[in-house]
C-alpha cells in the first residue's frame, strides 16, 4: 500500500513536471507568437510608412511636374501668341504696301486718263466755233451779272451814305458819307462772298463725301466730252 502511494506520488510529480513543461512551452510559444506578431506589425507599419513616404514623394513630384507643365504651357502659349501677332503684323504691312502700290498705280492711271481727256477736250473745244462762242457768252453773262450787281451795290451804298450828308459840318459829313459808303459796300460784299464760299464749301464737302467716285468722274468727263465734241450738231 505504501508502495502504491509512492507510485501515485511519483506519477503526480511526473504529471506536475510534465504540466510544468507544457506550461513553460505554452508560455514560450505565446511569447514567440507575440514577438512574431509584433515583428509582423512593425514590418507592416514600416512597409506602409515607406509606401506613405513614397506616395508623398510622388505627389510632390507630380505637383512639381504639374507646376512645371503649367509654366511651360503658359510660356508656349505666350510664344505662340507673340509669333501669331508678329506674323499678323508682317502680313498686314505687306498687304498695306501692296494696297498702297496698287492704289498709287490706279490713281496714276486715272490721272493720266483725266489729263488726256481734259487736254483732248480742251483742244477740241478750242477748234469748235460753237463751243468757243458759248464759252465767251457764258463768261460775258457772268461778267455782266457781276457788273450789274456791283452797280446795284454801289447805288445802295450811295443811298446809305446820304445819311451822312444831313450832318451840318461839311468835313464830318464828308467823312461819314464815305465811311457809310465803304461800310455798306464792303459789308455787303464780304457777306455775299462769305455766303458764296460757305455754299461752295458745303457743296464740295457733300460731293466729296457722297459722289466723289470713279463713276461720277467718268460721267462728268463723258458729259463734258459729248457737249464739246457734239456742240455744233446739238446746237
Amino acid at each position: 500500500e505504501q508502495i502504491e502511494k509512492l507510485n501515485e506520488a511519483d506519477n503526480v510529480l511526473k504529471l506536475n513536471a510534465e504540466l510544468k513543461k507544457q506550461n513553460e512551452k505554452l508560455k514560450q510559444d505565446k511569447l514567440n507568437a507575440e514577438q512574431e506578431a509584433e515583428a509582423t506589425v512593425s514590418s507592416v507599419k514600416r512597409e506602409y510608412e515607406a509606401k506613405g513616404r513614397e506616395l508623398d514623394r510622388r505627389i510632390g513630384e507630380a505637383a512639381k511636374q504639374s507646376a512645371s507643365l503649367k509654366s511651360e504651357r503658359q510660356s508656349i502659349s505666350e510664344d505662340i501668341e507673340q509669333r501669331a501677332t508678329a506674323k499678323y503684323l508682317d502680313q498686314k504691312k505687306e498687304l498695306d504696301r501692296k494696297f498702297k502700290a496698287q492704289t498709287a498705280s490706279y490713281d496714276s492711271f486715272l490721272l493720266g486718263l483725266l489729263l488726256y481727256g481734259v487736254l483732248t477736250t480742251v483742244f477740241t473745244a478750242v477748234r469748235s466755233e460753237a463751243f468757243v462762242s458759248d464759252f465767251k457768252t457764258f463768261f460775258m453773262v457772268i461778267w455782266q451779272f457781276i457788273v450789274n450787281a456791283f452797280q446795284l451795290l454801289l447805288k445802295g451804298g450811295q443811298w446809305a451814305s446820304q445819311l451822312g450828308d444831313k450832318i451840318p459840318q461839311p468835313v464830318v459829313a464828308t467823312i461819314v458819307h464815305y465811311l457809310l459808303l465803304i461800310v455798306f459796300v464792303g459789308g455787303i460784299a464780304i457777306g455775299v462772298g462769305f455766303l458764296i464760299f460757305l455754299g461752295a464749301s458745303k457743296v464740295f464737302e457733300f460731293y466729296t463725301e457722297d459722289y466723289a467716285d470713279t463713276m461720277s468722274l467718268a460721267v462728268f468727263l463723258i458729259s463734258l466730252a459729248v457737249s464739246v465734241y457734239f456742240a455744233e450738231p446739238i446746237r
